[in-house]
């Protein structure tokens, strides 16, 4: 090093010291009224230091800013920073210029303080100089070696999950059915071995270690029997479960095995609802039966009837009159048929789906125009909510208006004459769903749960006075389901009220641009109604 280029170090060493020493000198001699008041000013001292290893730099003059020592990890260097301020803030220094109670030792301290301050922040100048990237790609530590102890990391852990899962396995080789005194003596061997080596500077101690791994023995028996013995109970328990004991209690602690008590519950739980569920697809096979023969016999009786007084009528006018009701039978015995076989093929799920776009607003629109007459037999008051726009489903069109259908002729058969019947139709799940409502006043008290009404022949009057085959219901919710919706019904007090959902799908045109939503797939859609 050159002499003039030595005295321009000195001359930033002597400049740099004394820089500190005037801000120490400062702060030491200040009067603090409050010991937050002795912080704010540390730190305000901390900064004006660590502004000096940017300033300095600025003078080509001392030739500093890329000394050894401002090469520093970066890691190191935030970690003794940060350790800095913290000790400023809460240690004693604070409440000594408070009290101004400061020692040589305390001004010490506090140039320390400064000069880490000013070493922290000439590391950090390395940043600008340098560039962000290079800056941690050269001076972090984690950016340097990161790889390599992810790797490491990475290596550990698959041989530390290697190590567990054979060992893990290893576990479950042992059979609790008989008795595992070989396993015993293992663990006992290794305990020995382990405990030999510990015990070896000692003679006597060989002793004790015999007389250790005997009451260890001893005690891994007792506790391998008595696991033994609770996997035995819950065999038991299992065995008579599976015999039928569906109500059985658990009492018995079954240790390691406790857990397993809230699987047998719910085992016992899920047997229940079967059997209840079978106890009562019984019951409504038993009714299916009785309900068939009742509506196939009624109106068969009927034409049977009615062939035989045809045969004898001779009054032309009667006979006509006899002719007119065996063509009411024979469709009503027709539709029950066609009805019959309609639900059979959806259960079965032997049903062709010609799936197109369906406007669902227009097409209830349309099925409610076409029934209008019957509501206004009934004296029925619609109060109908529909959506300004369309909503596009794919459907079949043929089964969608054949479940719209079903739902008003419901109404027009069990509404209470003279009420008002509530169609909303509008869209959920952020526009994703179509929903339709239609709520009306029973006439009849239904005395039928609402999850039966969609059973075969099942009808919300028991008497069975009114004209209908009870399969509407179950018709419209096996077409709903085919389509991938949900069909439900609620019933509170005299209140119906049945649910359908379908997924709203983006529109796409046919032919000439119509949107099929008609009983044919082809009807064009109304806008107003």
């Amino acid at each position: 090093m050159d002499t003039k280029l030595k005295n321009r170090h000195s001359l930033f060493i002597s400049l740099l010291l004394a820089y500190l020493a005037l801000i120490t000198a400062l702060l030491a001699s200040g009067w603090y009224g409050t010991v937050s008041e002795a912080g704010e000013m540390i730190l305000v001292a901390m900064v004006a230091a660590a502004a000096g290893a940017w300033i300095f730099p600025l003078f080509k003059l001392f030739q500093t800013g890329e000394e050894a020592i401002f090469k520093a990890p970066f890691e190191a260097a935030v970690f003794i920073g940060m350790a800095a301020v913290l000790y400023s803030q809460y240690g004693n220094i604070p409440w000594e210029l408070h009290s101004q109670t400061a020692t040589g030792i305390t001004v010490c301290i506090i140039f320390a303080g400064m000069a880490v301050s000013y070493w922290v922040s000439g590391c950090l100048r390395q940043i600008s100089v340098m560039g962000l990237q290079a800056y941690m790609k050269e001076r972090s530590l984690l950016v340097r070696y990161g790889r390599g102890m992810k790797k490491a990391c990475i290596t550990g852990v698959k041989q530390a999950k290697s190590g567990i899962e054979k060992l893990y396995h290893s576990f479950e080789e042992i059979d609790f059915s008989e008795r595992n005194n070989k396993v015993i003596l293992k663990i006992v061997a290794v305990n020995f071995l382990i405990l030999a080596v510990v015990c070896a500077l000692w003679f006597f101690g060989i002793f004790a270690l015999l007389a250790y791994s005997v009451i260890l023995f001893c005690i891994l028996r007792k506790y391998f029997d008595d696991i033994r013995g609770k996997y035995a109970e819950l065999l038991r328990i299992t065995n008579r479960m599976a015999e039928g004991e569906l109500d059985i209690e658990i009492t018995e602690d079954l240790g390691i095995f406790n857990p397993f008590q809230t699987e047998m519950l719910k085992i016992q739980d899920g047997y229940q609802k079967a059997v209840e569920r079978e106890v009562h697809s019984q019951r409504m096979r038993t009714e299916l039966v009785t309900n068939v023969s009742h509506d196939l016999k009624t109106p068969l009786t009927a034409i049977i009837t009615y062939v035989n007084l045809l045969k004898e009528e001779k009054d032309e006018e009667k006979r006509m009159e006899y002719i007119d009701i065996l063509d009411k039978k024979s469709l009503r015995l027709k539709e029950l048929i066609e009805d019959l076989f309609e639900i059979s093929k959806a259960s079965s799920q032997n049903v062709t789906l010609q799936i197109v776009d369906v406007d669902v607003v227009n097409l209830f629109k349309q099925v409610r125009l076409e029934l209008e007459e019957k509501f206004k037999e009934s004296g029925l008051d619609f109060r109908c909510t529909y959506p300004e726009e369309k909503l596009i489903c794919g459907l079949d069109s043929q089964k969608t208006y054949r479940i719209f259908e079903n739902l008003l002729i419901n109404v027009s058969k069990y509404a209470l004459a003279g009420t008002r019947v509530y169609v909303r139709i509008f869209t959920e799940s952020e526009g994703q769903t179509a929903v339709i409502q239609v709520m009306n006043v029973s006439a009849e008290e239904i005395t039928v749960k609402a999850s039966d009404l969609t059973e075969r022949f099942v009808r919300g009057d028991a008497s069975r006075n009114t004209e209908g085959s009870g399969l509407g219901l179950a018709i419209a919710k096996s077409f709903t389901e085919l389509q991938k919706g949900s069909f439900q019904i609620q019933v509170e007090g005299d209140l119906f009220k049945v649910e359908v959902r379908f997924r709203i799908q983006g529109c796409r045109l046919h032919g000439n641009g119509d949107i099929a939503s008609g009983a044919e797939g082809g009807i064009e859609s109304e806008n107003t109604f």
